[in-house]
């Protein structure tokens, strides 16, 4: 367990929320960091779990894709992870897969949905059972009837455990004449640490990365604007 201090000779200053936000930078879960007042020698303590410091590899079949590049890479790997693809087009696998990865969709979630169906049944194996048309099959019922993506494994995972902290309203789901029982609500603390894991999976989800920064850059540098004013009168005609 790693420990550091953090003083501030403002005594109006909030050293707490300056160590959350620290915390919120640096991604790490709250319940693996700990916050509290150091009453003896003034300031506030924050304590981090030893694995939160230790720099690893980011796992290949967890981590988002974000370029074309990432997901051709992917689907190479899924091809060699799963033996029903050997039978499909790449090019086929390829548009199909990337609209899986456009969803915050990782590499173990898409081998997650080519072995067990969305309600946690397993898909047949073996011969006969591959090609196109078993993967099209196969991913369909990871899609809404309306075609949209469904949330993958993982982040239906990331979501149950929001909720858990957090709880959920006490009538939902009720009749509006049904009473509602009293329950205990979720304290700050668990709503803060929520309302984090909720930030980190959007973060997650999302392409707010330096990839899409630099596509910005790259777009606006062959962006033209006119220069000079316009002369009085000059609008547009209807």
């Amino acid at each position: 367990m790693a420990e550091f201090r953090i003083t501030c000779d403002d005594d109006g200053f909030d050293l707490r929320k300056l160590a959350a936000a620290l915390t919120e930078s640096q991604g790490w879960p709250r319940d693996q960091v700990s916050i509290w007042e150091n009453r003896g020698g003034g300031g506030v303590v924050v304590t981090v779990d030893d694995a939160l410091l230790t720099h690893r590899e980011p796992d290949p079949l967890t981590r988002p894709m974000h370029t074309l590049s990432d997901v051709h890479k992917a689907c190479e790997l899924l091809r060699r992870r799963d033996p029903s693809l050997r039978g499909v087009d790449f090019l086929a696998l390829r548009a199909e897969a990337a609209r899986f990865f456009s969803a915050g969709w990782s590499i173990a979630d898409l081998l997650h949905a080519l072995s067990h169906r969305h309600d946690g049944a397993p898909w047949p194996r073996g011969e006969g059972y591959q090609g196109i048309e078993w993967l099209e099959h196969r991913l369909r019922s990871w899609k809404t009837p309306n075609g949209d993506i469904r949330p993958s494994v993982s982040q239906e995972s990331a979501q149950l455990r929001i909720v858990g902290r957090a709880g959920l309203p006490d009538d939902i789901g009720m009749p509006d004449d049904e009473p509602v029982a009293p329950r205990r609500t979720a304290t700050p603390e668990t709503a803060r640490a929520a309302a984090d894991d909720a930030r980190r999976l959007m973060r997650a989800g999302t392409r707010t990365t330096s990839d899409a920064l630099g596509h910005r850059e790259r777009t606006a540098a062959h962006i033209t604007r006119p220069t000079g004013r316009r002369a009085p009168g000059s609008g547009d005609q209807r």
